[in-house]
């Protein structure tokens, strides 16, 4: 039997305190639970036992004493101090499960799961405590233009559900509508609370629907202003222009640009005609910035620069 080194697997020092190694193992039990990693189930459980293992022995006094004389190779024939009679050579998923039930449901001083938002708080204290299903999280690609006027958008979910007999499980369709607030950007999150998947120890988990922002033909978002970027001639960056803007609640708008030449590098601020600002409920506004792509002539003739020349 291969000697095992306890406290490298809960990551304590080997003069570490009862409490700092029930924190570790308070820790590394939360993480690693096979239920709270369904897509690594496997590699979890096994870590997740690795975990248990090493806390039943440096939790109780007297094992620990025996594994810091003699390793782990030595059988742990003592009783397990408040977690069963099982013995250590024959440590097993099942054991690790009990000590993990036992420390936050059972036990005193704090640790029981009231502190955990992952699990259900009105099971506390009882062993046949229910998980809270993991968070499902769902992109939404949403328009420019609905971030500008906001809306109620509909998103139709299938979910688990379990039946009345507390035993079996169907699948369900439901409904869950997002209101879309005026000025919402790409990443904000909107989470419906106990509306994903339930199962029979598996308390409902919640759906999270995330914003993406789908990209629009006229304008680039840049925070709370709003760019277009327009294609001019030298002439007109010379000589002034007029740009025509859509808004995305169609307006339509006459932007005079002549008073100043349009140099590469220029932007003109319209302000107050960028996005609606969302912490302001969208009763304010970013700015309209419009920047400039000048087409300079690959050449000119004589006569047009003899022009040039004597205008500047």
């Amino acid at each position: 039997m291969t000697n095992k080194d306890y406290y490298q697997t809960l990551g304590v020092d080997k003069k570490a305190t009862p409490q700092q190694i029930k924190k570790a193992y308070r820790k590394l039990a939360m993480k690693w639970h096979p239920d709270k990693n369904p897509n690594n189930k496997e590699s979890a459980e096994a870590k997740f036992k690795e975990i248990g293992e090493a806390y039943s022995v440096l939790s109780d006094e007297q094992k620990r004493q025996n594994y810091d004389q003699f390793g782990s190779d030595k059988p742990q024939n003592a009783g397990f101090s408040n977690h069963g009679d099982f013995q250590q050579r024959n440590f097993t998923s099942n054991n690790a499960e009990k000590i993990f039930q036992q420390f936050f449901f059972n036990f005193g001083g704090g640790n029981n799961a009231s502190n955990f938002g992952d699990f259900s708080s009105s099971n506390t204290m009882n062993p046949g405590y229910k998980y809270k299903g993991n968070t499902v999280q769902c992109k939404v690609n949403v328009t420019l233009e609905e971030l500008y006027l906001g809306r109620k958008k509909n998103m139709k979910i299938t979910r688990k559900r379990l039946n009345s007999d507390g035993q079996s499980v169907r699948t369900e369709s439901k409904i869950l509508t997002i209101d879309i607030k005026k000025g919402w950007k790409a990443g904000t999150k909107i989470t419906f609370d106990g509306e994903g998947d339930e199962n029979i120890n598996m308390t409902p988990g919640d759906i999270q629907f995330i914003i993406q922002e789908k990209k629009h033909d006229v304008f680039e978002r840049d925070g709370n202003d709003l760019v277009k970027t327009v294609n001019i001639t030298l002439k007109q960056a010379l000589c002034g222009i007029n740009v025509n803007v859509v808004t995305l609640d169609k307006r339509r708008l006459k932007i005079p640009i002549i008073e100043n030449t349009i140099y590469p590098g220029y932007v003109h601020r319209v302000i107050g005609e960028g996005m609606p600002i969302s912490k302001t409920g969208g009763s304010k506004f970013g700015n309209l910035l419009i920047k400039f792509n000048i087409k300079f002539p690959q050449r000119l003739n004589a006569e047009q620069k003899e022009s040039i020349q004597r205008c500047l």
